[in-house]
């Protein structure tokens, strides 16, 4: 009897217990939550006809269940999947709307936008790419398609030693698309000098390829030709970056140097000017002009960060310099 009376209690006990564990929501059985969807643009601004990739691998459902993903594009067009890519042809701004699901019906939906700019009449545009820090960057931009002419019809007497290389940094029409352009990377450098000063040169020795004179000729670009041809040579190259970083006022120099120890120039490069020894990495060369230090930067040997001096340059192989 006394068995009996123990197993009855224990069960109303337990069912007590569920009762009221149900009423105050803590049931057995989790209720389905909604997804949360997150996605990426890139780029989110640039030139028609943009092609945009879009990503919404960030996406997440809290139950772990399987996502659908739906695009609509804002211009009409509609996608699918996590990853997609889609191509603007019209000039405009995008609301881009993506709507994720699981399998259980619920819905979240997340929007971005796309800024499609129309090409300024009389300008091409050029696409630069290039690597920064393990990652790969690109670059579209506007370029006086006019100036540029203007430039390709400049005298040049095509021999070597005689050119003012400074010149071309100092000629100021084309200041104003070197400053935009120098405001880009500024931006997406971080707004610190000497970050810029690295990225630019980045810049400079992935988004243009480099393409030597005749032997014996010499044909510098202004930097607004080197921008549109997309290709020079070592003094072409170093005139650019000179020029982005004087737009910016990075204290430089542009620098014509003896690499091969007979006495006579024969490259081009560019000295950055530096706070201290401390503020570039062990290794690097940096001379001291008049009191201030500046580091060497090469713009025509490939990836060589800002400092690095593949010459063993000493003190007397610069032979003519202009500051900037």
């Amino acid at each position: 009897m006394m068995r009996g009376r123990r197993n009855r209690y224990t069960i109303c006990r337990a069912a007590l217990v569920l009762g009221v564990l149900a009423l105050s929501g803590c049931s057995l059985v989790q209720a389905n939550r909604e997804p949360i969807g997150a996605f990426t643009v890139s780029p989110d601004k640039g030139y028609r006809p943009l092609e945009v990739t879009f990503d919404a691998s960030a996406s997440i459902d809290p139950d772990g269940d399987a996502l659908t993903y739906s695009w609509s594009f804002g211009d009409g067009s509609q996608g699918s999947g996590a990853q997609t890519v889609h191509t603007y042809i019209a000039a405009g701004i995008y609301d881009v709307v993506l709507r994720i699901a699981d399998t259980e019906g619920l819905e979240d939906a997340v929007a971005a936008s796309v800024d499609v700019l129309d090409v300024p009449e009389g300008h091409i545009i050029r696409r630069f790419e290039w690597a920064w820090e393990g990652e790969e960057h690109a670059l579209d931009v506007a370029l006086p398609w006019d100036l540029y002419q203007i430039y390709r019809g400049q005298l040049r007497i095509p021999f070597a030693g005689n050119y003012e290389y400074g010149d071309f940094v100092a000629d100021a029409r084309d200041d104003p698309t070197l400053e935009d352009l120098a405001g880009l990377l500024w931006t997406r450098a971080g707004g610190v000098d000497w970050a810029y000063a690295g990225y630019a040169l980045a810049f400079v020795q992935g988004g243009i390829a480099y393409l030597a004179d005749p032997p014996d000729v010499e044909w510098p670009l202004y930097p607004l030709e080197t921008l549109v041809d997309g290709e020079g040579d070592c003094e072409d190259t170093a005139i650019l970056y000179v020029s982005l970083l004087k737009a910016r006022s990075v204290a430089c120099q542009l620098a014509f140097v003896d690499t091969d120890d007979d006495g006579s120039p024969d490259h081009v490069l560019v000295l950055v000017r530096v706070s201290s020894h401390a503020a570039v990495q062990p290794g690097v060369t940096v001379f001291e002009l008049d009191g201030t230090l500046y580091a060497v930067a090469e713009t025509a040997a490939g990836y060589l960060a800002l400092g690095l001096d593949p010459w063993g340059l000493e003190a007397d192989d610069l032979i003519d310099l202009w500051p900037f």
